[in-house]
């Protein structure tokens, strides 16, 4: 690679194929220049709002699925990343001992052997974390800190520009309205008609709508999308396990 992490993440950004020019995917373009920018194999831009993460844009679509594979668990670097509000790098072998569920689906479902989880500076971190992937975890090791900080710098200047009102994210963000996202508030409608069909707050119900992805080796997006079309009733979704482990 040639140039500096910022002058590649430009270059990447100013070439991005004209499928992806509308507003609403700018957080698909920025993913795309972070991968080029710091040479690692994908990238995910999400969203953290209490409770809520929302996916806004990946690099490619095995990083999206890998974003919603850490969703469907439940947890996973990007979360820790956002609690912690620092900078952690994950192993495969890290993510198995912290969360051997998303280790299994990692393994199983993509070619991604490490992640690293960069809470976004001001103003969209740390609200907004970029999800980097790579298939070689010594990858990882060879990133420069200085590098990350610059395409992490450029990626929230880029998204602030496109955010007018105070009352971020609320305040009618294009990027929201993008595809990963709308996909994501079709799971937080669902969670809404499971907990009114089974009597449970949006913990439980969310915690029962990835018990039922989990078991059938699916993901929570998958399970909303049926449950809001009509094809699956919240009665059909196998119960959450209580604290002692037991399905409810």
């Amino acid at each position: 690679m040639t140039g500096s992490a910022a002058e590649r993440f430009d270059g990447a950004l100013a070439s991005s194929p004209p499928a992806l020019d509308s507003p609403d995917l700018l957080p698909a373009r920025l993913a795309r220049a972070c991968a080029a920018g710091l040479g690692v194999d994908g990238a995910g831009l999400s969203l953290h709002v209490g409770v809520l993460r929302t996916p806004i844009g990946a690099s490619d679509a095995e990083t999206a699925h890998a974003e919603r594979l850490q969703f469907t668990v439940g947890d996973g670097p990007c979360l820790r990343a956002n609690d912690n509000g620092e900078v952690i790098a994950f192993s495969l072998e890290d993510i198995a001992r912290n969360w051997p569920q998303l280790w299994a689906s990692l393994l199983n479902e993509t070619t991604f052997r490490g992640v690293l989880s960069v809470p976004l500076p001001p103003p969209m971190g740390p609200l907004v974390v970029l999800d980097l992937y790579v298939r070689d975890p010594a990858t990882l090791t060879a990133l420069k800190r200085a590098d990350i900080h610059d395409v992490a710098l450029a990626t929230t200047e880029e998204l602030a520009l496109t955010v007018t009102g105070p009352e971020f994210p609320d305040d009618g963000s294009s990027w929201l309205d993008g595809p990963d996202a709308q996909r994501r508030a079709r799971v937080w409608q669902a969670m809404g008609l499971v907990g009114i069909a089974l009597g449970l707050d949006a913990s439980d119900a969310i915690a029962t709508m990835r018990a039922s992805a989990i078991s059938a080796g699916r993901v929570v997006d998958d399970v909303a999308e049926d449950i809001v079309a009509g094809r699956l009733v919240p009665a059909e979704l196998r119960a959450a396990p209580d604290r002692d482990g037991n399905a409810g």
